[in-house]
């Protein structure tokens, strides 16, 4: 098919607003952690913890609590987790503005879309379950399954959903999605609403500032 076939889209920071939950996750977190261990962590400013979304799990516990004995990273994980997931049952996380019907608008142009993300599986079962959005996508992966990083699962999806490379795009705020697209021969749309800097977006073929924008552009493309 010539032009754009497929939408592989990041999750936090592109479809889904986590600040609110992975700050009270973590906030919560190291509360549980020091009561368990007997331990006097200070929690991370809200700059240290959100530059740590979009990592994998692994990647979050080094970079968000890097003096952090590695003995804890487990447990430190763990209890994110388990935050996480009340957290979003408790409506504190959405989707971002527009989402469903940009989802609903590419879609409708005959577009494949699959999900990519740095996330642990239950984790992104649990936001594409409690909003509803699974039934978008035809492939979703991620790398808490050990599937490699984000350039390895863009090339899995486009491999499995049997597309060129370079009709598919990488919609994500990071640069790991941007890289992770040029690794995978694919393009990559930045997203300047999430939690990544237009700096950090350079490279991106191109950049929209809603995730409305994004259908129009992708059909621009096509």
């Amino acid at each position: 098919m010539k032009g754009l076939a497929l939408v592989i889209l990041d999750l936090d920071g592109t479809l889904y607003s986590s600040r609110a939950t992975t700050l009270g996750a973590v906030e919560r977190a190291v509360a549980d952690l020091n009561a368990r261990h007997g331990l006097a962590v200070p929690t991370p400013t809200e700059r240290e913890i959100l530059a740590g979304v979009g990592c994998t799990r692994e990647e979050f516990a080094e970079r968000v609590f890097p003096e952090l004995p590695a003995r804890y990273h487990g447990d430190i994980d763990e209890l994110v987790w388990r935050w996480e997931r009340e957290l979003i049952e408790a409506g504190r996380g959405s989707l971002f503005p527009g989402a469903d019907d940009a989802l609903e608008e590419m879609r409708a142009d005959g577009l494949h879309l699959a999900m990519a993300t740095n996330a642990g599986r239950p984790y992104m079962d649990a936001v594409l379950d409690h909003f509803g959005v699974r039934r978008f996508f035809e492939e979703c992966r991620c790398a808490g399954d050990g599937q490699g990083d984000k350039g390895r699962l863009i090339g899995a999806i486009v491999r499995s959903l049997g597309v060129e490379p370079r009709a598919a795009v990488m919609v994500g705020d990071r640069r790991s999605d941007v890289e992770g697209a040029r690794r995978a021969g694919t393009r990559a749309l930045g997203c300047t609403w999430g939690f990544g800097s237009r700096d950090e977006l350079a490279g991106a073929d191109a950049l929209a500032d809603r995730l409305a924008d994004v259908p129009g552009i992708v059909r621009a493309w096509r």
